[in-house]
């Protein structure tokens, strides 16, 4: 009987212990410190990309817009955009650029999502390329596909991922040709 009293006495003076303490409060709030700080990096660096990607569009947009330089191809004009932008590496293999006509007398424009590029597939998404003529209302939407920095910030910002992990940064906008 005695040894089950000191076993006890020794369980009690170990849960009323007091060394420790902190150890539980660290434990407890740095994961969600982390998570708030890994998420504020992760959603800053995504604007940047977002910023870069408008502004690398609407530097390409006004070539277009005015006549001069305007790309003859598609992959011509994917490149000047990812020339302009200073956060994509492997930008080429990851944009999709859809620029096409909008009928003036309809005005129908494309419905669905911004076509992206499906890493997890070799097919890269149907897109249009056509410059239009003088007058004509021209709209472009870009997309390109990057990973983030860490695994579980699309989940915390509510971000859609595709298949590969990745995350769509998009940029759209539209001009008119001048005659």
């Amino acid at each position: 009987m005695k040894p089950m009293k000191q076993a006890y006495k020794r369980l009690q003076r170990w849960l009323r212990a007091s060394e420790g303490s902190s150890t539980i409060e660290f434990v407890l709030w740095f994961p969600l410190f982390m998570t708030i700080f890994l998420t504020s990096f992760e959603l800053s660096f995504y604007g940047m990309r977002s910023v870069m990607l408008e502004r690398a569009l609407d530097l390409n947009i006004r070539g277009l817009r005015l006549g001069n330089g305007r790309p003859t191809t598609l992959e011509e004009f994917k490149q000047n955009i990812c020339d302009e932008t200073l956060l994509f590496y492997n930008c080429m293999d990851e944009i999709s650029v859809d620029l096409r006509r909008i009928d003036q007398a309809g005005w129908t424009f494309p419905t669905g999502a911004i076509p992206c590029v499906d890493r997890a597939e070799e097919i890269k998404p149907l897109t249009e390329y056509s410059t239009g003529g003088g007058g004509d209302l021209m709209l472009v939407r870009v997309c390109v596909v990057k990973d983030p920095f860490f695994s579980t910030t699309p989940f915390v910002m509510g971000l859609p991922r595709d298949p590969s992990g990745g995350v769509a940064i998009a940029a759209v906008s539209s001009y008119v040709n001048e005659p």
